[in-house]
């Protein structure tokens, strides 16, 4: 070991050039630590190096200050790199908030705004959200603005009944149905009551049903449906026409032409001879009607037809009505001088 190394690294001395010093430290040493622990610890002998070795621990060292001064560069590159991405992140931001504030179109963002993750997402959200409540202001006035006119339209005198015309109609007065029907004048169409004006018609008798229409500008159309006579039942001094269903339709001093006469208990239509003659006298067409002068029933097996040329027609009950109308409008037609015709069983009439 040469003097210079002596002076670079003065921890490490020689055994012969430290010999004195070293061994009266030790001995001090060891005086004071016999004294303290009551032991003598052994002296350390150092061992000098030789030329060789002070040559590997430079090289040692000089490695070791270059990988430290290796690791602090990549240490301040990093560093300048964040410093980068969050200046770029930053700069993104005020991007993305100058554009909502401007209200224009959003474009693609750059790789460092996609990062910055849940901020920018919601910075657009709040934009996008503002811009929607512009569109549904709109809406609503708009649907303010279509409300307000079609209930302009709906209270106007052009959606309004101004008239009433009635249709339909035989036996009931047209004029005294529009009549009864003028509280619905003034009233918007669409408005309209249908259980007022069913309240209306229920006082005409003759009157089974009804539909309504409305004729623009102003025009109520109201068709009617009459009841469908089916005889005339006397009841008392007056004579009764009544439906099938018992209904009467008119009353009047005289029989009504045209009607066959009905002798039988009552017109109540949980009667069985009732519904037996009614279910008859449907079954029979207009002409073939007209020619019935009376039907007559005890019970609903026992019905029995008078013709108006005197012919007795024995219908017996109520069952196969539609096929023994057609064989007895054909016997009328092949004997018109028949006196009785019996068509109980319609497939083996009798005539004589």
């Amino acid at each position: 070991m040469t003097d210079d190394d002596r002076i670079r690294r003065p921890h490490l001395r020689t055994q012969s050039d430290d010999r004195p010093a070293s061994r009266a430290r030790s001995g001090s040493a060891a005086g004071r630590k016999s004294r303290d622990r009551g032991a003598t610890r052994p002296r350390e002998v150092t061992t000098p190096l030789g030329d060789g070795e002070s040559t590997g621990w430079r090289s040692r060292l000089s490695a070791r200050w270059q990988d430290a001064r290796t690791g602090r560069a990549a240490r301040a590159q990093l560093r300048a790199t964040v410093h980068r991405r969050r200046a770029r992140e930053r700069e993104d931001l005020r991007a993305a908030a100058r554009l909502d504030r401007s209200g224009g179109s959003a474009r693609e963002q750059p790789w460092g705004a996609q990062a910055s993750g849940a901020t920018a997402a919601t910075r657009a959200s709040i934009g996008a959200l503002f811009q929607n409540l512009h569109l549904g202001r709109f809406l609503i006035i708009g649907l303010a603005v279509v409300v307000a006119v079609t209930i302009g339209l709906v209270f106007s005198p052009w959606l309004s009944v101004q008239h009433i015309e009635v249709r339909g109609t035989q036996r009931t007065s047209a004029a005294e149905l529009s009549s009864a029907l003028d509280d619905q004048v003034g009233r918007p169409i669409i408005g309209l009551s249908g259980a007022q004006i069913e309240r209306e018609l229920q006082q005409f008798s003759a009157v089974e049903s009804y539909s309504i229409r409305a004729e623009l500008p102003g025009t109520l159309i109201v068709t009617v449906t009459e009841r469908a006579p089916i005889g005339v039942f006397k009841k008392g001094d007056s004579y009764l026409l009544v439906d099938a269903a018992g209904v009467v339709v008119q009353t009047a001093d005289q029989p009504e032409d045209g009607y066959p006469t009905l002798q039988i208990a009552s017109t109540d239509p949980q009667s069985p001879a009732f519904a037996s003659v009614a279910s008859v006298l449907r079954s029979l067409d207009g002409d073939l009607l007209g020619q019935v002068a009376s039907a007559q029933a005890t019970t609903q097996d026992d019905v029995q037809l008078t013709l108006r040329s005197g012919t007795t027609v024995v219908w017996g009950d109520g069952s196969e009505t539609a096929l023994k109308a057609r064989v007895l409008r054909a016997l009328v037609g092949d004997r018109p001088d028949a006196q009785h015709i019996d068509v109980s069983s319609p497939s083996l009439p009798v005539v004589s």
